[in-house]
This record gives structure tokens, C-alpha cells and sequence, in this order.
């Protein structure tokens, strides 16, 4: 696992150089290190500081800059937009019945009697697990495309705008939540102290999407299971464990009629 992560950051790095047309001299000179560190990138023996990767993604546009800028440890959910719109603006002439948010800001006139209002959520082709290491190849933020756009009730969604779909699998959830499902974040829900005892997405480099019930003990940050064979994760360090949001609820399949589904909602107390 290590090798092949490794083997990841110094591809991409390998890639910047030919797109830049620059040598390892060269690319030493632009992010001020030695040309000696630049080779023990390219062969995964260092990996890069959490500056040099910023300067990275400096260096170059996305998707590969938000890569480098994501292992430096920045938050990249926030980066979506861009994505999120292109996807969803065939929909505007489609669902001529329905005012769309779809933007960064509410109007107040989407309220309004007699229209149907709804909420324009991306479904991400990101899975989330319970595994402590992902049991597939993990998809970074930088890599996240919208696979389509699902529609929900404005009443649904306290932050519209900030709404995200994202896949379960795995069965670490059960029985609260089936393997298979689509989980609704809310991605503006980033405040620990609020998570608690909610059933909540983190995110981590290397590691991927996790989703557990978030719990505060003893001064350390946990995702616990609904499944306990799972162990907690600690995911304390908030430079490497980021929080992609809550969810509010989710879209499961009954596993013997696969044409249906059913909808659920976290029942925590709010606090």
C-alpha cells in the first residue's frame, strides 16, 4: 500500500515535469528545494513536505493541483463547484416544472407559493466505508467526478447549497444502514463539537472516505461503527482527518426488490 502511494505522488510529479517541460534542476529551482530532493521524490523515498506539495499544486491546474494541494492537507471539498455545475445544467431545460438550486446562494423568491421547489444534489462516484483501509483503490477529492444529479425536497436540506451524495458500501454500517446505499451529506456540518453522536463523513489522503457515528471521548475524536466488528478510528488529528460533512439521511434498496427503496434519517438527538 505504501509502495504504490509512493509510486502515485511521484507519477504525478513525473507528469508536472514533462507538462512543464522542466528538469529536476528546474523544478528544484521553482519550489526552492535541492535538486537532490526532487530525485528522492521521483523515487519514492521522501515523499514531499506539506509545502512543497502546495507549491505543487501552484504549479499546475486542476485537477492535478487540487491533488497536491489535498495532500498537503487543505480541504478540497470545497473545490467541487466547478464540476457540480457543468453537470447540472443540462437540467434546466428538462425540469422546466421545477425552480433548481443548484448555485452558492438562495433566493428568496424559490420559496414562493405555487412552484416546486428542489434541491439539485450531485451524486459523487466516491464510495465510503467502515474498513480501516479502504478494501478498493481510494478516490481522492482531486478525483471526484458527478455521476448524476439527484432531486430532493428544499424542506429536506438546511444547507441546499452545500448538499452532496456519496456511496456506501461495505456492511460496517449495518443494521442502521445497508450496504449499497446513497448517503445525503450536508458538507457545511464541519463543526466537531456539533458531530457528536451524528452519523458523520470524514475524509483522509491516503485513506479515503470513512462514514461512522462521530463521537467526542475523553478528549479524542472517534468514528465508531454501527457494526462492531469494525474498531474506531481515531480521526483526532484534524490536519489529516478532515470532516466531509453529516448525513442527514439516506436512499437503501430492499436486497430482495431491487426496483425499491427506502428512505431513512439519522434519529440523533440534537444536541
Amino acid at each position: 500500500m505504501a509502495a504504490q502511494r509512493a509510486n502515485e505522488w511521484a507519477d504525478r510529479i513525473r507528469r508536472l515535469l514533462r507538462e512543464l517541460n522542466l528538469s529536476q534542476a528546474g523544478l528544484a529551482e521553482r519550489l526552492g528545494v535541492s535538486p537532490p530532493t526532487v530525485s528522492r521524490w521521483l523515487k519514492g523515498r521522501h515523499e514531499p513536505t506539506a509545502e512543497s506539495y502546495i507549491a505543487l499544486g501552484n504549479l499546475c491546474h486542476p485537477p492535478e493541483g487540487l491533488y497536491f494541494w489535498e495532500r498537503a492537507g487543505l480541504d478540497a471539498s470545497g473545490l467541487l463547484d466547478a464540476s457540480f455545475q457543468r453537470a447540472v445544467s443540462s437540467l434546466r431545460t428538462s425540469l422546466r416544472d421545477f425552480k433548481l438550486i443548484v448555485g452558492r446562494k438562495i433566493s428568496g423568491s424559490l420559496t414562493g407559493k405555487g412552484n416546486t421547489v428542489a434541491v439539485a444534489i450531485p451524486l459523487l462516484n466516491a464510495t465510503a466505508y467502515g474498513d480501516r483501509i479502504p478494501p478498493h483503490e481510494n478516490v481522492s477529492l482531486s478525483e471526484v467526478e458527478v455521476e448524476s444529479i439527484l432531486l430532493a425536497p428544499l424542506g429536506w436540506c438546511p444547507h441546499p447549497e452545500n448538499m452532496i451524495g456519496i456511496h456506501l458500501e461495505g456492511d460496517s454500517m449495518l443494521p442502521v444502514i445497508a450496504p449499497g446505499s446513497i448517503l445525503f451529506v450536508d458538507t457545511a456540518a464541519k463543526d466537531r463539537d456539533h458531530l457528536h453522536q451524528r452519523i458523520t463523513v470524514v475524509t483522509h489522503r491516503d485513506l479515503g472516505f470513512k462514514v461512522a457515528r462521530f463521537q467526542r471521548i475523553a478528549g479524542s475524536d472517534l468514528l465508531v461503527s454501527a457494526n462492531h466488528k469494525y474498531v474506531p478510528v481515531d480521526v483526532s488529528n484534524a490536519s489529516k482527518w478532515k470532516i466531509f460533512g453529516e448525513v442527514l439521511w439516506w436512499v437503501s434498496r430492499d436486497s430482495n426488490h431491487h426496483l425499491d427503496a427506502e428512505v431513512s434519517r439519522d434519529s440523533s438527538p440534537s444536541e
